[in-house]
């Protein structure tokens, strides 16, 4: 009987390394022009506290200048642990958080802002790398109301933040009336 012999593998070079979030100037670019076109549009954010909650530099500083393109106010945070800091002094609109964190992660952070009788129906998103059918479901069931796979571009969360603040406006016109 003839034994087969499997060679190991070997790794040609180095392995080469990744963009932040696959993130080049030209990307970087496109979202500046899209954030111009789409910023002259509908989309006001006036008034609107948002917090975003994002370990990495580079995605808290794009998510933060594209919020803000919108009219809104942001604070930022770098753990669910400052994040739930920043929510005992400002009551955010809407929350924008990273999963895997240092520290608090986002399902520990939407854990404990559930749990909390003022801040419990705040929307909060996830951004987050976490983009299988099973991610999105344990964001969903964690009491997540919506989920972004990076890399986001402008127009993804232009049409979640619609999508939420659209919904939130609507159940304010339904009280009033």
């Amino acid at each position: 009987m003839a034994r087969l012999r499997i060679a190991p593998a070997v790794a040609a070079g180095p392995k080469p390394r990744s963009r932040p979030h696959g993130r080049t100037p030209a990307e970087l670019a496109a979202n500046a022009a899209s954030a111009e076109r789409t910023s002259r549009q509908k989309l006001d954010l006036s008034g609107v506290t948002v917090l975003i909650v994002e370990d990495h530099p580079d995605s808290r500083d794009m998510l933060r200048q594209v919020v803000e393109s919108f009219g809104a106010s942001v604070a930022v945070a770098a753990d669910g642990r400052q994040a739930l800091r920043v929510t005992s002094w400002m009551k955010p609109d809407l929350i924008l958080c990273d999963l895997r964190m240092p520290v608090i992660d986002g399902f520990g952070f939407i854990d404990r802002l559930r749990h909390d009788p003022n801040l419990s129906r705040t929307a909060v998103l996830a951004v987050t790398a976490l983009g299988s059918d099973a991610d999105i479901k344990r964001t969903w069931e964690a009491g997540f109301d919506g989920h972004l796979v990076k890399p986001i571009d402008y127009e993804m969360i232009a049409a979640q933040l619609e999508r939420i603040f659209w919904a939130q406006r609507r159940d304010r016109d339904d009280v009033k009336k």
